[in-house]
């Protein structure tokens, strides 16, 4: 005869086997939906956000070894080969603050207002970088990283992280929802991310999973149709609006920083639509020989623009370690890094 006592103590052990099998139910069909995925193409990849960017700007100070900071858009967080940095530049300690899609001004413009910041920066830009319009791109980031940056969310950032790295189906493009929605539209599933993210910021182009001359296309027309809806500005003005960010890299090397400009290198279209619409001698020039610190064209060193750009603006990720390390080498002789 089975008394209370005995219920008692076996309820809690039913619980737990119970608890037990939901977990190996939900681990296994997990799993089996992760290998389905990977069996398409799909790979675990860690997903760009503020909350990442947030965890990089958090490396900024100190000085030994000294930060790094890598301030530009596409080319600098597709074109830097991080482990080449570390291990060329010891005394270093790359940071990649490059935002996708976005001009940089914004931080360089934080890191001149932050007075614990003394390490040195390569800032990316090139002439259309410095109008107005551009120069407030990135200043969401910098807003998220003051206001709302926090420890709690530094621990998920970093849960997230593993996350990401571990898994396919950590991508929300592979969810539940998110293809029901593809399917009720009649849309395939999403292709293979060609760009391959790391936990550092960085990602490395794979030409091989996507269309260079598709492209070059796009590139092109958006920067036809941003030349388009701009309006033209005289040399003259157009220097009006790169003297402030001048004074902020003035502002950074007063307290013990170093601002390196560097225009990396782009080819075909890209090329000629920004020379005919800012003439290297009347704009770029101008801007290289009045900054007070250091200012690098890539288009004066032919080691640099030997490198090929597929989609005429980005180098593939097979040749972002020679690439680094001949500007490395470039910068070095220069005397910018030691």
């Amino acid at each position: 005869m089975t008394n209370d006592a005995d219920i008692a103590n076996t309820s809690p052990r039913r619980w737990l086997v119970a608890w037990i099998v939901a977990l190996a139910v939900a681990a296994l069909a997990l799993a089996g939906v992760e290998r389905g995925w990977r069996a398409h193409g799909q790979v675990p990849n860690v997903l760009d956000s503020p909350q990442l960017w947030s965890t990089e700007r958090d490396k900024v100070y100190g000085d030994s070894p000294r930060p790094l900071v890598l301030l530009g858009a596409s080319r600098t967080e597709y074109g830097f080969d991080m482990p080449t940095l570390r291990a060329e530049l010891p005394g270093y300690r790359p940071v990649m603050l490059a935002i996708n899609g976005l001009y940089p001004l914004a931080v360089l413009r934080d890191l001149a207002n932050d007075p614990d910041f003394r390490g040195t920066v390569i800032c990316d830009v090139e002439s259309n970088a410095f109008l107005t319009e551009y120069r407030e791109l990135q200043q969401p980031y910098v807003d998220y990283y003051h206001r709302h940056w926090t420890p709690s969310w530094r621990a998920h950032r970093a849960l997230l992280d593993v996350w990401q790295q571990a898994a396919a189906i950590s991508n929300p493009d592979l969810g539940a929802i998110a293809m029901l929605r593809r399917a009720l539209a009649g849309a395939p599933p999403p292709p293979r991310n060609y760009v391959a993210y790391h936990t550092d910021r960085s990602g490395d182009i794979d030409y091989t999973l996507t269309d260079p001359e598709g492209a070059k296309r796009h590139f092109a027309a958006v920067a036809e149709t941003n030349v388009a809806n701009l309006p033209k500005r005289t040399p003259e003005s157009w220097f009006a609006e790169v003297r402030p960010v001048l004074e902020q890299a003035r502002a950074i090397e007063a307290r013990g920083g170093r601002v390196i400009f560097y225009e990396s290198p782009i080819s075909g279209f890209n090329r000629q639509i920004m020379d005919r619409v800012y003439p290297p001698e009347l704009y770029w020039n101008r801007f290289a020989a009045e900054s007070p610190v250091a200012v690098v064209s890539a288009r004066d060193y032919p080691e640099l623009v030997a490198f090929p750009l597929p989609d005429d603006s980005h180098i593939d990720y097979r040749n972002k370690a020679a690439y680094t390390r001949t500007l490395i080498g470039v910068l070095k002789a220069k005397g910018l890094l030691q």
